[in-house]
């Protein structure tokens, strides 16, 4: 700056071109600085060109969790349909096919199917007494369900009856090796000895459940000892008892206390 009269110099400012690109820089930074700020904590966005407001987006969500229902719906509708079919077909009736022609907004069309040669066949083969396919073959389960293996490779020569005071059932060996197995993982808490020179194993199970094994000629598990499901625990001996020499094993199993059914948790 200089003065008019004299035209001295009273001061002067020097700008080099490095620190006015280095005050531009700073100058962008400080303003996209702010404009961050802004669209973080403000609603700045929902007036700005080209960006959907959040009620906009919002309405979207909607409109797809609406959707995602309404298929939701159409498939548990063809589920019941489906059941609904099969319950007729087994009730000797013929089916109603529901077209996708709409009558109005409430009923569908409903046309009859007509049985085939090939529906007749099958009916006649499960209503059958004999034959591969037939219902009468089926063995349902009894009780809730096979929770356990099966001790003994054999089958039940007397069933549980607890009336009777009679809480094991006899299972006769199919082989003469006669392998006695744990039924589940579990423990053993008792091996006894008993004056006809057999033994007997109880292991205790997860759940509150225990299972007793008796008649036992070779116990191959000690009291404490961890075992697996489906391990070897000792052999059983012959029965002198019966006309004819067979490996019968004694099997308890006890829930809470109680004796139950070993039939109604095992599929022998």
């Amino acid at each position: 700056m200089r003065d008019r009269q004299s035209d001295d110099i009273h001061w002067r400012l020097n700008i080099s071109p490095l620190a006015l690109w280095s005050s531009l820089l700073a100058l962008i930074v400080i303003i996209f600085g702010v404009l961050l700020l802004l669209m973080a904590y403000t609603s700045i966005l929902d007036i700005l060109p080209g960006y959907r407001t959040r009620s906009e987006r919002l309405h979207d969500n909607l409109t797809e969790s609406i959707i995602r229902l309404d298929s939701m719906e159409r498939h548990m509708n063809m589920i019941l349909e489906y059941n609904e079919a099969v319950s007729a077909i087994l009730g000797g009736s013929s089916p109603a096919l529901q077209s996708t022609i709409l009558t109005d907004t409430i009923r569908y069309d409903k046309s009859r199917i007509m049985p085939t040669r090939a529906d007749s066949l099958l009916r006649a083969a499960l209503e059958s007494t004999s034959g591969e396919y037939s219902l009468d073959n089926t063995k349902p389960l009894k009780g809730e369900a096979a929770m356990f293996n099966a001790p003994l490779r054999g089958h039940i020569v007397r069933s549980f009856d607890a009336p009777e005071s009679s809480y094991d059932i006899a299972i006769v060996a199919l082989d003469s090796e006669g392998s006695v197995m744990a039924i589940e993982n579990g423990t053993v808490i008792a091996v006894e000895s008993h004056s006809d020179g057999n033994a007997s194993v109880t292991i205790h199970h997860a759940g509150g459940y225990i299972s007793v094994y008796k008649n036992l000629s070779e116990v191959l598990v000690r009291k404490g000892q961890a075992v697996q499901s489906g391990s070897v625990i000792g052999r059983i001996a012959e029965d002198n008892d019966s006309n004819e020499s067979s490996h019968v094993l004694g099997f308890e199993l006890w829930r809470d206390g109680m004796a139950v059914d070993p039939e109604l948790y095992i599929l022998f």
